[in-house]
């Protein structure tokens, strides 16, 4: 926490307070440390969402005392809705729960596949049973397909290169170039998709996405489609802070909303694996690819069966802070009451945009072959 001397006290705080009245912001200075010239500062009331004004108002220590007071209380988060702020430092252990272990062998071929790639990777996290089980897979099986996605800044600089290095991964969509490619990710949730790509002997689907839409998905629910996927175990392979921050706090939209729903269907004490449960199918309701039997059923309790473990260890800190301290948030224009209703349409349009933009990414061959692989999937897991 930043030491404040007493000595100098009275001119920061008369700056201070020009300022926060300024911009109607408030700030206390409470908790008196074992040294009595020094005492730690918290931030309290709404705080301003333009990183422009912070930067040009705020010194840089002005702008760290921010920082660490955002996670003082639910109601400054929910204030502070300028996903584009970029984060230089987080308090310390604030999203530290993301950063989840895995097999040292399979995260090293991981980090081999993200490193095969020239292009610029700002954000990268593995995902799906490929990194994390799922029960009714047996290791006397194929491996399954790795997936990936690649949080990008600059989505037709990456095609651009990309395209040069590996043009045997993407469609003829490739001869459009590079501004076309990039222009056609953004139909639909943001997500460019190439599927069925051997990188070191390895089968990778890898999606690419803008770190803009990554993070206003995270921070507003905006399409749901990366922050649902987000709200199940990840392997985070290359790491942001500006993504750190938001999913932390998509993880506790998440929890807020699925302990409401577990006490609306129920009034027995709240059953952690049902909890996970709630959270998994979030991200599934009103998706197209479960009304075409694309998807496994049981899918959902597959998933947290297998990895209840890492459900633990993802959201150790928001299970506290949600179920036990009864804490709660969920992004702007979200209620309680209306979330499901607002999730489902979003949910049901981007995933058909996106199931229809994969015929065009991945050409009808390796759409054909992706399709029928997940339905034979299905159907075994089915038995």
């Amino acid at each position: 926490m930043l030491k404040v001397s007493r000595r100098g006290t009275r001119g920061v705080t008369s700056h201070c307070k020009k300022i926060f009245n300024d911009k109607r912001l408030q700030s206390s200075f409470v908790g008196r440390n074992e040294r009595e010239d020094s005492f730690e500062p918290i931030v309290r009331g709404p705080i301003m969402t333009n990183a422009a004004e912070l930067e040009h108002d705020f010194s840089r220590d002005e702008l760290l005392l921010l920082e660490q007071g955002i996670k003082k209380s639910d109601e400054l988060a929910a204030q502070f809705t300028n996903y584009r702020y970029k984060f230089k430092k987080l308090p310390t252990d604030y999203g530290s729960n993301q950063l989840l272990a895995i097999e040292p062998e399979l995260q090293k071929n991981l980090e081999s596949v993200v490193s095969t790639f020239k292009a610029p990777v700002k954000y990268a996290f593995g995902y799906g049973s490929g990194v994390f089980q799922q029960s009714g897979y047996s290791k006397s099986q194929d491996m399954p397909q790795i997936d990936i996605i690649f949080g990008v800044s600059h989505p037709d600089h990456f095609h651009s290169l990309n395209v040069r290095q590996n043009p045997h991964h993407y469609s003829s969509l490739r001869f459009f170039g590079s501004k076309f490619i990039s222009q056609f990710q953004e139909v639909g949730a943001g997500v460019y998709f190439n599927p069925f790509v051997d990188i070191n002997g390895q089968v990778v689907k890898y999606g690419v996405v803008s770190m803009d839409t990554l993070l206003k998905d995270l921070a507003t629910w905006n399409s749901f489609y990366l922050a649902g996927r987000l709200q199940k175990p990840v392997k985070v392979l290359k790491n942001d802070l500006s993504v750190q921050y938001w999913n932390q706090l998509n993880l506790k939209a998440a929890a807020t909303l699925a302990k409401h729903l577990i006490q609306k269907d129920s009034s027995k004490p709240l059953d952690e694996f049902e909890f996970y449960k709630k959270i998994t199918a979030l991200s599934y309701a009103g998706d197209v690819r479960y009304n075409l039997g694309a998807e496994n059923p049981d899918k959902v309790k597959n998933i947290v069966e297998k990895n209840f473990v890492q459900f633990q260890d993802y959201y150790r800190p928001i299970y506290k802070d949600v179920i036990v301290n009864n804490s709660h948030y969920l992004p702007q224009g979200f209620t309680l009451e209306n979330s499901i209703d607002l999730l489902e349409k979003r949910i049901f349009r981007n995933s058909t945009l996106q199931t229809v933009k994969g015929v065009f990414t991945a050409g009808i061959t390796k759409s054909i072959r992706y399709a029928w692989a997940k339905r034979l999937k299905a159907m075994k897991r089915a038995k």
